[in-house]
């Protein structure tokens, strides 16, 4: 076998050589565990064991610190080199290395499984063999290992596995009270600590999911709580299937829903379906777009409602099509509304301005030009204006056109002296390597924020 030692190992091994020579090599081992430095114990052990080969604990910790810096190589020649090695250590050392190492998972399921059935109260290997059986999607045996086994039931590590596991089978129930035993017996575990936001977040969204079902139960046409659903099976992070269940639902119970398209997208996205990629891509979402807040949802599916009574809402077009493209940054959708309102009231210089805002953010600037002077030629409140004319100015920043990013950001400014534009136009200005000029347009919003300038 090939011995591999990292350069970082040659240049511990030089540090080592010129610590102070009272330190004997157990001392400076015990300086490292306390900096929790592994590869200075790595190799102090090394030297250690040259010249006390026959330290048994010395040895097994060595085998456990090459798993730990995921060096299978040199865990499996510690422990085969070492014809005294405890049966437990070579099998925890020869599934790890048949399971990360060569990719041969089954069999490192079935070394695991085959200890355990002559020595089931070994809380180490279970916790190994569950985390295994999760990675190769065997939830329900994992759950059963951990249900059956000795000691589980005051050990966080373990009872943080079945709550993994149950929360991927969507039981959420017991996944919480799996985890809240957990913390129990010790709140800053290490795997505790770093799953609590996750968890925390499957409590709030099993509320909603339950009062969601508890309305399915005896109206499974409620679009709102068919969305509500789907929206918190999304929020749990391990429910995409369902979650497309119930978006599919809602879209039959209103072809026309945006927000249940959303979530549908979102879902689709989840599980993998390419082909409702392409289909959505057709329908104008934006995939790469995560699911908006709850509460933007919501304001989604009360445009929607409106819309489904009237087709021809214009005032509800303009608010739907608002709220997707500043909160959803869905801007095709957005896009698509404002064209709706303008092709029913070719006056509403709001839905113009959401059209530009919807072009400019897509990177279609000369389109969103073209728009402007439409709006324009309306003569729109100069505040609309002003926004559109801010809107293509950050467009054009964005793609380094800074010349005609200056003239938006001016024009803007002539039509609303207000401190946002200013601090609009010192932002190009600075690119733009006119330092001064940006420090007056800075100091000009501040004076105009603190009120002193009318």
């Amino acid at each position: 076998m090939r011995h591999r030692v990292s350069l970082v190992l040659f240049t511990v091994m030089f540090l080592l050589c010129q610590t102070a020579a009272a330190l004997s090599l157990r001392q400076q081992l015990a300086l490292a565990e306390k900096e929790d430095d592994t590869h200075a114990q790595i190799e102090l052990i090394r030297r250690i064991l040259n010249e006390t080969p026959d330290d048994a604990e010395l040895r097994k910790r060595l085998a456990e610190l090459w798993l730990a810096v995921e060096d299978y190589d040199m865990a499996e020649h510690t422990v085969r080199e070492w014809a005294e090695a405890p049966e437990a250590l070579r099998v925890r050392v020869f599934a790890a290395v048949l399971y990360v190492r060569d990719q041969r998972k089954d069999e490192a399921v079935a070394l695991l499984e085959g200890y355990l059935g002559e020595y089931p109260a070994n809380l180490e290997i279970t916790e190994q063999l569950a985390g295994y059986l999760v990675g190769v999607g065997e939830e329900q045996k994992a759950i059963e290992l951990l249900s059956t086994a000795p000691g589980v039931e005051a050990d966080a590590g373990l009872l943080l596995s079945r709550a993994v596991a149950r929360r991927k089978l969507q039981d959420f129930a017991n996944a919480l009270n799996d985890f809240a035993a957990a913390e129990r017996l010790d709140s800053e575990d290490e795997g505790v600590v770093s799953n609590r936001p996750s968890f925390e977040r499957l409590r709030a969204a099993l509320a909603g999911i339950d009062a969601a079902g508890a309305v399915l139960a005896s109206k499974p046409d409620d679009l709102s709580a068919r969305l509500s659903r789907a929206y918190w099976y999304l929020f749990t992070g391990a429910a995409s299937g369902l979650a497309l269940e119930d978006a599919e639902a809602a879209r039959r119970i209103d072809s026309r829903s945006v927000a249940a398209l959303m979530l549908f997208a979102e879902a689709s996205n989840q599980v993998g379906d390419l082909s409702a990629r392409d289909a959505l891509d057709k329908l104008e979402v934006d995939v790469s777009k995560p699911v908006p807040a709850q509460q933007v949802v919501d304001r989604l599916l009360r445009y929607d409602l409106d819309l489904a009574k009237d087709p021809k809402d214009v005032s509800a077009l303009v608010a739907r099509g608002r709220e997707l493209g500043d909160h959803a940054q869905q801007y095709r959708l957005a896009m698509r509304d404002a064209e709706a309102a303008l092709a029913i009231d070719p006056s509403k210089t709001k839905a113009r301005a959401d059209k530009i805002s919807a072009l400019a953010k897509l990177g279609r600037v000369d389109d969103a030009a073209a728009e402007l002077r439409a709006l324009e030629g309306s003569k729109p409140p100069r505040e609309v204006l002003a926004r559109s004319l801010s809107v293509l100015a950050e467009a054009a920043t964005n793609l380094s056109q800074l010349d005609t990013a200056l003239e938006y950001a001016n024009r803007a400014i002539e039509a609303t002296p207000q401190a946002q534009y200013f601090k609009q136009r010192a932002a190009i200005l600075q690119r733009l390597e006119r330092f001064a000029d940006a420090e007056a347009d800075l100091s000009h919003a501040k004076q105009l924020e603190a009120g002193s300038v009318r």
